[in-house]
């Protein structure tokens, strides 16, 4: 695969010592070609590069107000446990399906074991067990925070569907969470509000939580693209099933005397 270019927009919630040390880490040009985009008008510029195919993946700098995730897309906190899909609503069977494709497409998960939270009462408490007998999806639940955070069973699952606003995904993982917009052609990724650090006991600034975005970009379009490749030729069956064949010829004739009616008439 050719070198990626991720473009990056510096917003206004990192300083320019911070925003600059993010292009010290050798890893990241080893991957990637990183574009950053500082004017005023930075952000306008690179969604236009990205929808021309200018660039591969956007990653959106913190800034004094979040970023919004688009109305056609579906926000997922990735953090190194697992990743969680935040809704406003109590989740339905669509939800889960949904997040079941984005495992599957965006983070290469194979037949994903997803669980929901939920810390009210459910008016469908039986979601779980009714999703995985329709769809065929390892679906469990649901759990109160207190219960995924207590017997520390986050890591068993790929994907997991909180409330809006739940704390579940910075206070289960160490590692540094990024916000994913998926379900868009586009790749998007944003800085976690509660991800920004201070600086370490060494007075050496970390730069994780601007990084970590580029690394969950790149690993989106390359498991995008093998995921895609896959299915282009699908390979045909390696055996026949004669019963198959046995069922055409049993079939009965449409209309057996359709031929002998037309001469008749």
């Amino acid at each position: 695969m050719k070198k990626l270019k991720i473009a990056i927009t510096k917003g206004n919630g990192a300083s320019q010592e911070r925003f600059l040390k993010v292009f010290e880490d050798p890893t990241l040009f080893e991957l990637c070609s990183p574009i950053t985009y500082d004017r005023a008008d930075s952000l306008k510029s690179a969604l236009k590069d990205l929808k021309e195919g200018n660039v591969d993946a956007l990653v959106l700098a913190p800034t004094d107000e979040p970023a919004k995730c688009p109305a056609d897309a579906t926000e997922v906190v990735v953090t190194g446990k697992t990743c969680f899909m935040p809704l406003s609503k109590e989740p339905t069977e669509e939800d889960v399906v949904k997040l079941r494709d984005i495992l599957e497409r965006d983070f290469d998960a194979r037949a994903p074991r997803i669980a929901i939270v939920q810390e009210s009462a459910m008016q469908n408490p039986e979601l779980a067990s009714q999703v995985t007998i329709e769809e065929g999806i390892n679906t469990y639940g649901p759990y109160t925070s207190e219960q995924i955070l207590g017997d520390d069973i986050a890591h068993h699952f790929d994907g997991i569907i909180v409330p809006e606003g739940s704390p579940l995904p910075t206070s289960l993982s160490h590692d540094v969470p990024v916000r994913y917009f998926a379900g868009r052609k586009e790749v998007v990724t944003a800085v976690c509000p509660s991800a920004q650090t201070e600086e370490t006991e060494d007075g050496v600034a970390d730069v994780s939580w601007l990084t970590h975005p580029f690394f969950v970009a790149i690993d989106v379009i390359r498991n995008r693209d093998f995921y895609d490749k896959a299915l282009l030729n699908p390979l045909p069956k390696l055996f026949r099933d004669k019963r198959d064949d046995r069922r055409q010829s049993e079939a009965p004739l449409a209309n057996p005397n359709n031929e002998n009616t037309e001469l008749a008439s």
